[in-house]
């Protein structure tokens, strides 16, 4: 019998030295737009569903407004009792819920099944978020993701490539989304189909130069190879090379861009400033007559493009141009 009382002596004692269920782990905090459901054990009649206003408070009957806002739900329980308590001494205990988390919300619009603002105790990771949306569409583009910052940062734009960090097992490393952001999936380039996961593109680490200088095709892209290094990497240009107009088709991630370059400017005073090329961009020099397309023949432009596909482009971007 001692040796019970004992026992359970020693149970309670171990028990009391354990932290509050709030301290088991960060518990959430109450924030201002935030749905909680209160109720009271002894008297049903004041249970009540609010809704925490912007200056951080919520309204009950009898006691009037309450500070909620940075409180854990087990304080506010405490502290509602505690003013309930002063017009009604039956009053002993309040449950309060979070039903809503109004305050940790993220939108989510562009290319998924379901745009809209959704809600979270935590906000999840950026591949998590796409997948609560329903997941990207047809025509989502996973490798520039766009996340519209908000709080401090607020108008800071950061282009996320999630599919190239999904295919690579790297979602922990996907950039942390914060309460009152947006996430934006851009339309892939026309509208095409997107590709799978795994068969996003990887631009190759080559250049190409064609067009009026002397020995057009591809070359190796080296770290910080500028638009006058590609030139010289290649022979130079031609006697009847147009300095003047060269045009570099470049994909800088937003889809295919046209750059057009006065280099007689660009070597003598620096203007514009200089050109890094990128992977895969592609170096027009025209040759002063005009030629086809500005460029000196038409196996020029297929060296260049390795492809049909690329010559239209190519072709339709120098024609509008040109217009």
């Amino acid at each position: 019998m001692f040796r019970d009382i004992i026992v359970g002596l020693l149970v309670l004692f171990l028990f009391s030295m354990l932290p509050a269920p709030d301290t088991l782990a960060e518990a959430y905090r109450i924030g201002p737009e935030d749905v909680l459901s209160v109720k009271f054990w002894q008297d049903n009649s004041l249970d009540a569903t609010v809704k925490v206003t912007q200056d951080g408070k919520i309204s009950l009957d009898i006691i009037g407004e309450v500070e909620a806002v940075g409180l854990t739900t087990s304080e506010l329980e405490r502290e509602i009792v505690r003013q309930m308590s002063r017009y009604n001494k039956a009053i002993s205990q309040a449950v309060v819920r979070v039903v809503e988390y109004g305050s940790q919300k993220v939108y989510i619009s562009g290319q998924v099944l379901n745009p809209g603002k959704y809600t979270f105790e935590q906000i999840p990771d950026l591949w998590t978020l796409i997948n609560e949306a329903g997941g990207v569409s047809e025509s989502g583009d996973l490798t520039r993701v766009v996340i519209i910052r908000g709080g401090e940062q607020a108008g800071e734009v950061e282009v996320v490539n999630v599919a190239r960090m999904v295919a690579e097992g790297r979602i922990s490393e996907l950039p942390k989304v914060r309460a009152g952001e947006t996430i934006e999936l851009s339309r892939t380039p026309a509208g095409l189909p997107a590709r799978t996961i795994g068969e996003q593109p990887e631009a190759k680490n080559i250049f190409y130069v064609t067009g009026a200088v002397r020995n057009p095709g591809a070359m190796t892209l080296d770290l910080n190879t500028d638009i006058l290094d590609a030139i010289a990497l290649v022979g130079g240009p031609t006697d009847n090379a147009d300095m003047k107009n060269v045009k570099i088709v470049s994909k800088d991630g937003y889809g295919t861009q046209l750059v057009k370059l006065d280099l007689t400017r660009y070597g003598t005073a620096g203007i514009p400033g200089r050109y890094i090329l990128r992977p895969e961009d592609n170096v027009i020099v025209p040759v002063k007559s005009g030629g086809l397309l500005g460029m000196g023949s038409l196996a020029d432009l297929l060296t260049l493009l390795g492809g049909v596909s690329t010559a239209v482009l190519i072709y339709t971007s120098l024609s509008s141009d040109g217009r």
